[in-house]
């Protein structure tokens, strides 16, 4: 009997997938309707069925991210590898875990001065001021030894990699209230940028120098560029590009990166975007928004992975409401 109810369950979810791939940018309204038909047994059959292990293996970068911004550090790392298990060339993955797995005197240096939190600041906007990328924020906050990077109070004594920014001690004068927040809500999880991305995964080399006039210092353009046709002769293409867009920061007319840069981005969009339809197609979910996550991270403006996992969010979302 509970198997019948399970396969007839399986059944009514499946024909709604199937419904909202056959009439591509149809409305959801039409998906929730059927959904409300499905009887309590069928819905909780239903849910059962999702194995637990698999939702735990498909969270997104962006959760995890969200996760090692409040400070879940144990989680966060626990997530990331079982991530980077599931899309091993993700380099931007690769660079968050070497923020919580390398020592960050190591990567930034033992020179440092002291600053004073101030009001608007938080570890994000610290990291791109002083090491040239937002995205580095957990570094910056392990060089503290926080055990929470979204908690910085006005008043606060940090420590910054290298020497005083110009002006930087009269700007910390303009305190606010000490033992205050500086942040009311939590500000989106940035991440590391393709050029960080790259320079992390080389362990043998620091990070560029301290502040935003690094960029003519770590690895050339040419040097990223040999590394990312290594890569792509590997088909390890996820990576190549990460490489390839690094160089191309630096050199914007770098051949072959900037002819192949722009085919491979499409190549792996559409990639992801036709193995997300078919999780979807098999009820998938999560899977299905996992990749069209990797899609969106190379082309936020891919618009059919964008509407297609808005239908996604919102089908997982009522069902897990039943």
């Amino acid at each position: 009997m509970t198997r019948a109810i399970r396969q007839r369950g399986g059944w009514s979810v499946g024909l709604l997938l199937a419904a909202g791939l056959s009439t591509g940018c149809a409305q959801l309204s039409d998906l929730d309707a059927r959904l409300q038909g499905l009887t309590g047994q069928q819905e909780q059959a239903e849910v059962e069925t999702e194995p637990l292990a698999e939702q735990k293996q498909s969270r997104s970068l962006g959760a995890i991210l969200g996760d090692l911004q409040r400070g879940e550090y144990e989680r966060g790392q626990r997530d990331l590898e079982r991530y980077l298990e599931h899309n091993p060339d993700h380099m931007v993955a690769r660079a968050v875990l070497r923020q919580l797995e390398a020592d960050p005197e190591q990567v930034l240096g033992q020179e440092s001065h002291r600053y004073v939190v101030r009001p608007g600041d938080s570890y994000s906007a610290l990291a791109s001021r002083h090491l040239g990328d937002a995205g580095l924020f957990l570094l910056l906050a392990r060089y503290n030894q926080s055990d929470n990077p979204s908690d910085l109070r006005v008043g606060e004594v940090i420590r910054l990699p290298g020497s005083p920014v110009d002006g930087e001690e009269a700007a910390a004068s303009e305190m606010g209230t000490p033992g205050t927040p500086v942040l009311r809500s939590l500000e989106p999880v940035p991440r590391p940028s393709p050029a960080t991305a790259a320079a992390l995964a080389l362990p043998d080399r620091p990070l560029p120098a301290v502040g935003a006039a690094a960029a003519s210092e770590g690895p050339s353009a040419e040097e990223l560029q040999r590394q990312g046709m290594a890569l792509l002769g590997e088909g390890k293409r996820e990576s190549a590009l990460s490489y390839l867009e690094a160089a191309l920061a630096r050199d914007a007319a770098l051949e072959p990166a900037a002819e192949r840069v722009p085919r491979l981005r499409e190549e792996l969009v559409t990639g992801y975007h036709q193995r997300a339809i078919l999780h979807y197609r098999n009820q998938r979910l999560d899977e299905a928004i996992a990749l069209w996550d990797r899609a969106l991270a190379i082309d936020p403006t891919y618009e059919p992975s964008r509407s297609y996992r808005a239908r996604a969010l919102e089908l997982q979302r009522r069902l897990s409401d039943l």
